[in-house]
């Protein structure tokens, strides 16, 4: 180890720095990108984005595609509950009231009447209308062309011809597809039929209301059916029939379908019921989902009504945002298939009759978003596992600890039985494990982006000593170029004779551990088990592992990169270019330091724990929640009799796991804020503050639009920062500053050097908040003079800071102006006349082998009044 100290100090040498001739930067080419090339400012502290209107109405009148929904127009039009006479009864009802509802009646119920669609039948898509997406994937609508949007547009068209033809404002199935004017009547037949079997295919029983109709035979109250649909009743018989078990189909005595009377329920519809069932209104119960037409209008009549309201205000908000979600995954995707795809939302019934009051943020993390995600996962886990034996294959399976630890307690909970075993196995183990050549050390230098590069971490992941690291920086820095001297150096005959000792070290501690605490047999199929994302322990696992012990190393992640380098034997729930999902991965650990090395016995050595004591109890409450929501959810579907395909749930999980990213609620922004923090780096030990405010508005001052900000932090700003960063990353557009926006504000500089001066009138780009930036070129020598009484009275100079071509910041200058006819308070400069000037001036340190300059961030207050031509988006102050 000395000796190789003293070879790598003997190659530290002064570095041969050159003053750059004058002419190289001549006051012509100062802002030539030729010389300064492209500059993005790196914010300390920023995380560099790693991805972003109500839909108009579809339906007149708010009718969607079985179930019509008619709103009043005027006030005096609606029914208090106050007008009825049980004035103590409850208006509305919840999911988890429907068992005991009979019981509020006592005996005065001899007709229980229910709605269909919402309320009795339920669907698997997140709206009705969405069921016309999975129609269009129907082999019959895909031959004869027809899309969601012809499928809607026909029935508007019904809707309007109808009462033209007789009158009725009620259509049947047969109206819709006549208006498919170019297909003969046998596809439009065609068409019809698909339809309803796509309806049949997506519905399902709500299972409390299946239960609700048996109590009631037994209680010999006759069971109606209610529905504005323009299914008529043959037709709602078989689509009922299809997902009531014989007995409840056989206890409901009518069907009502508005198609068939002509007449919808706010209209004439419950006065037919009310005689036809041959009792007075105070003995009929109706129950549904519209407030108007299954309460409001009933309740007029004397009907016993109840709005069945599914879900609580804040849940209706989430599962509306998870359903824009649900459009928006498309922009999430590796490669989708279809822009316009199906949006499913099979979780629904669990937060109906799940008691989620008193409404708590872990909640709606825990049992409403990561929730559905790790019960999806486990159905894809157990899927895999079950097809894999069904092989033959000896199957082992692996949580990687500390980011699956609830992974493997979602497993057990959805399988009712412990899955697996959680082990301490871990990226950079894994890598560290691998160099036994100088092939595998260019392996992995050669998968290092140089955005994301750190001399540190990657000579950590090296084994190297930090003595020998600092050495390696110090020589490296004597370069212009020091990331690719930097890397130049670690294949040092010196430098990876060390790293091979220490690697095949810790290979055989790694190789320790795996066969005491894995149990690892020949033959043996292992399935890790980890959030994701590369895959990187599964693959340097093969690299270093795999022919020695013969055995199939598979990955199954909750979320999977697309990379062309992922290892092949892996699957994963959800695919996407880019990972956003640091709260998720915080949210799936356990309390314990991440595993850097093995002792000679094969135990885990642990870091200590790093993360404060207030996040690692937030994240026990949110884990319990996921455990709760997978057992409700498994009990539900296990009583309903309810199987979902695993390609909804996967959708459905996708769109939970897209909202919480870039849609988070209000209550979660609050829940993660300002300590939330993540510590899953690259061998260096240092953690990020996932979402905090304040940085979120300062760094938004600072950095042109397309924006780098986390997605958290721009859903504080709004949602069209969060789009706009999506949209610009997903489909790579080629957009600078100018294109995002055309609002500028003027700038007259002046640059100075020996007896040489330039002046340039400059366009500095809008930002946000008001701030504008410009860039400003810095040649050693010259000082830069800012003619700011030219244009402003009074302005706010936030910052000026001397960076290099990488955008890193180098120096801060913005104490050190030189003001001439300006006050200066702070921030706020006040320009006393047309002749006012701050100086910077030149830095007083060695000349740079690459090109530096300044970036000024700076926000008009007052403009000076005069005439100067200014351009239709220039800043008026």
């Amino acid at each position: 180890m000395q000796n190789i100290l003293e070879r790598l100090a003997g190659k530290i040498k002064q570095a041969d720095i050159d003053p750059l001739p004058h002419e190289q930067f001549r006051m012509e080419h100062m802002f030539d990108p030729d010389v300064y090339g492209e500059i993005v400012p790196r914010l300390p502290e920023d995380d560099a984005y790693q991805f972003i209107h109500h839909p108009d109405a579809m339906f007149p009148h708010g009718r969607g595609p079985t179930e019509k929904t008619t709103q009043w127009q005027k006030p005096e039009d609606r029914l208090l509950w106050s007008d009825m006479r049980d004035t103590h009864r409850k208006a509305q009802i919840k999911g988890h009231d429907i068992p005991n509802i009979l019981d509020d009646f006592g005996d005065s119920v001899k007709v229980l009447s229910l709605d269909c669609f919402d309320t009795l039948l339920w669907r698997k898509t997140a709206t009705p209308r969405d069921v016309f997406t999975v129609l269009a994937d129907n082999p019959v609508a895909r031959r004869l062309g027809m899309t969601p949007h012809q499928r809607i547009s026909a029935a508007a068209r019904a809707y309007r011809a109808k009462p033209l033809e007789n009158g009725s404002t009620e259509i049947d199935i047969g109206d819709i597809y006549r208006s498919f004017t170019s297909l003969s009547g046998e596809d439009r037949e065609l068409l019809a039929e698909a339809e309803i079997r796509t309806e049949m295919n997506v519905c399902f029983a709500f299972s409390p209301y299946v239960e609700l109709i048996r109590l009631a035979r037994t209680r010999g109250i006759t069971i109606i059916i209610v529905s504005d649909t323009y299914l008529r009743e043959d037709e709602l018989r078989r689509l009922l029939a299809r997902h009531l078990p014989a007995d409840v189909m056989q206890a409901i005595s009518k069907i009502y379908c508005s198609v068939d009377y002509g007449t919808s329920k706010s209209h004439g519809l419950f006065q037919i019921v009310i005689k036809e069932c041959g009792v007075s209104a105070s003995q009929l119960l109706h129950i549904g989902d519209n407030d108007v037409a299954d309460a409001q209008v009933p309740r007029k009549l004397g009907v016993r009504a109840l709005h069945f309201l599914p879900f609580d205000h804040e849940a209706a908000d989430l599962l509306r945002l998870q359903h824009a979600a649900s459009s928006l995954i498309v922009l999430d995707q590796a490669a989708p298939e279809a822009v316009v795809l199906p949006c499913y939302s099979p979780f629904r019934p669990i937060f109906a009759v799940g008691n989620l009051q008193p409404y708590a943020p872990e909640t709606m993390i825990g049992y409403m978003s990561f929730g559905p995600v790790l019960y999806a996962y486990a159905r894809f886990l157990m899927d895999e596992v079950e097809a894999l034996q069904q092989q033959g294959k000896r199957v082992k399976v692996f949580f990687l600890l500390r980011d699956a630890y609830l992974l493997s307690a979602a497993c057990e909970a959805y399988a009712r039985k412990p899955v697996g075993k959680l082990v301490r196995l871990r990226a950079f183990v894994a890598i560290a494990a691998s160099f036994k050549t100088r092939a595998d050390v260019d392996y992995y230098i050669s998968g290092i982006k140089p955005e994301f590069d750190d001399f540190h971490s990657t000579a950590k992941q090296l084994l190297l000593p930090p003595e020998v690291t600092e050495l390696l920086i110090r020589i490296a820095h004597q370069s212009a170029d020091p990331q690719t001297a930097f890397l130049q150096l670690l294949r040092d005959d010196d430098v990876l004779e060390l790293i091979f000792k220490n690697s095949s070290a810790l290979r055989t501690r790694l190789m320790r551990y795996m066969s005491k605490e894995l149990e690892w047999e020949e033959g043996d199929t292992i399935v890790l088990a980890d959030t994701g994302y590369n895959g990187t322990t599964q693959e340097y696992l093969i690299r270093t592992f795999k022919e020695e012990l013969k055995v199939d190393i598979l990955g199954r992640y909750v979320v999977s990169s697309d990379e062309p380098y992922r290892t092949a034997n892996s699957k994963a729930l959800i695919t996407t270019p880019w990972w956003n999902f640091d709260l998720f991965e915080q949210c799936c650990t356990v309390k314990e330091g991440a595993v850097v090395d093995y002792n000679l016995a094969g135990e885990p050595v642990l870091a200590e724990i790093d993360l404060n004591e207030k996040q690692y109890d937030k994240v026990a409450i949110i884990q319990a929640e996921c455990v709760r929501f997978i057992n409700d959810a498994r009990t539900f579907f296990t009583k309903a009799g309810l199987t979902h395909e695993y390609s909804i749930l996967q959708r459905a999980a996708h769109a939970a796991l897209f909202r919480s990213v870039y849609m988070p609620m209000e209550a979660e922004l609050e829940y993660f804020t300002d300590f939330f923090q993540n510590d899953n780096f690259r061998g260096i030990c240092r953690k990020k503050t996932i979402h905090r405010l304040e940085n979120a508005l300062r760094n938004v001052r600072r950095l042109a639009s397309p924006y780098r900000l986390g997605a958290f932090e721009t859903r504080c700003l709004g949602l069209d920062f969060t789009f706009s960063a999506i949209v610009n990353r997903r489909f790579k557009l080629d957009l600078g500053p100018e294109d995002m926006n055309v609002r500028f504000s003027p700038l007259k500089v002046s640059i100075w050097r020996a007896h040489e001066t330039k002046v340039f009138l400059l366009r500095a780009h809008h930002l946000h908040d008001g701030y504008f930036s410009v860039m400003l070129p810095y040649v050693s020598g010259t000082s830069v003079k800012m003619l700011l009484g030219e244009h402003y009275e009074w302005l706010q100079i936030e910052d000026i800071q001397l960076l290099n071509n990488a955008g890193s910041v180098y120096r801060n200058v913005s104490s050190s102006l030189d003001l001439e006819e300006i006050n200066r308070e702070g921030e706020i400069y006040r320009c006393l006349s047309q002749a006012s000037v701050a100086t910077i001036h030149p830095v007083d340190l060695q000349q740079f082998k690459t090109p530096h300059y300044y970036h000024m961030i700076f926000r008009p207050l007052v403009s000076r009044e005069f005439d100067t031509p200014r351009g239709p988006g220039a800043s008026q102050g």
